[in-house]
């Protein structure tokens, strides 16, 4: 009996034992079971947060252009506003530029990494010191123009001899004077911000214009094409192409995919703005207005669509700096003593 007993209670602890045992693994192995989830979720979310776009590292950069807030850069919003800088890995700060802020300035002085110039003028500052790489020719045809009024008298180019032509100050302007000087033109020199009331109010001859801004704006003040003498340098052998992309050689030595990454963004979000001008334009609106600048649609809206005529002027080469366009302005710049070396197209430009 009490064999009987002892087995009985040997059964009923050993029954007891095997089933807090089982518990106790169960436990355990449920705990390590539920660790090794957890543990692959948390590897799984790392792994699509790394992939994602939008919380991967982006690097910081800024690209000063080359005036204002204006459709003449909407290639840059639009590559911001649609997410092109940040899938190519950039975080881009858009600068306004200007002439009490010239884009080779900023560049030179080290506060900005890209800049918008006029090809003539890259290629005049390009030296050994801080030689300058093209990584994308946005614009290909020349917008600047000379414009008067027909009451002024002025018929032909040497009618403006003794005349008073305004010019925009620094290096904005520094193509309208090699051009006045190649053809023995000795006018006075009236510098220029970003008004035409001088023009409006006949206390200038004759103005420099972008044919996408300036000259719009003086049709939209009341006066008709009629009653203008407009003078085209395309017409004249200086056919030189405006808005280039350019960084530093040495920033390209550091960072070169950085550089094609930026470029392509950037081509990205120009051929997105011409193919969308209605929302492009409400954006560029947006920058004016953001900045405190006087924005009208219909005047950008111009804008872009001339400059559309300027990008896609060779749809397949969108960003190609032709050879001939570098030799022009190496010939300009030497004939006005401003250039005493040849720029090597290959060192230039980025292919």
């Amino acid at each position: 009996m009490l064999l009987r007993q002892i087995s009985s209670r040997s059964h009923l602890l050993i029954r007891s034992t095997i089933t807090l045992l089982i518990g106790i693994v169960l436990i355990f192995a449920g705990s390590c079971f539920s660790g090794e989830k957890k543990a692959s979720a948390t590897e799984t979310t790392t792994s699509l947060e790394e992939k994602s776009p939008s919380s991967r590292h982006l690097q910081k950069v800024r690209y000063t252009m080359k005036w204002l807030h204006q459709a003449q850069f909407a290639g840059a919003y639009m590559a911001k506003e649609k997410g092109f800088f940040q899938q190519y890995g950039l975080d881009v700060e858009i600068l306004q530029g200007g002439v009490d802020n010239p884009p080779y300035k900023a560049l030179s002085n080290g506060k900005t990494e890209f800049c918008c110039m006029n090809l003539i003028t890259a290629v005049e500052k390009n030296n050994s010191a801080f030689p300058l790489i093209n990584l994308a020719q946005i614009s290909q045809k020349n917008s600047s123009w000379l414009v008067g009024k027909k009451t002024a008298g002025i018929k032909t180019l040497q009618d403006l001899n003794d005349r008073e032509v305004g010019v925009w100050r620094n290096e904005a302007g520094d193509h309208i004077r090699y051009f006045l000087n190649d053809n023995e033109i000795q006018a006075h020199i009236i510098p220029l911000d970003w008004s035409i009331n001088l023009f409006l109010y006949d206390a200038i001859d004759m103005m420099n214009v972008m044919s996408y801004n300036e000259y719009h704006r003086i049709l939209m003040a009341g006066v008709e094409p009629e009653e203008l003498v407009v003078f085209n340098l395309s017409d004249y052998g200086y056919d030189l192409v405006d808005d280039g992309i350019y960084t530093s050689k040495a920033y390209y030595s550091q960072h070169p995919q950085l550089c094609k990454n930026f470029a392509r963004a950037l081509i990205e979000g120009w051929i997105y703005a011409l193919d969308h001008p209605d929302e492009t334009v409400n954006v560029v609106v947006r920058y004016m207005r953001e900045n405190h600048l006087p924005a009208n649609y219909n005047h950008q809206s111009w804008m872009l669509a001339h400059m559309r005529e300027r990008i896609l002027e060779n749809p397949d080469k969108v960003g190609y700096l032709k050879p001939e366009d570098l030799i022009l302005a190496e010939e300009i710049l030497k004939r006005n003593g401003k250039l005493t070396y040849r720029v090597e197209y290959k060192d230039f430009f980025l292919q």
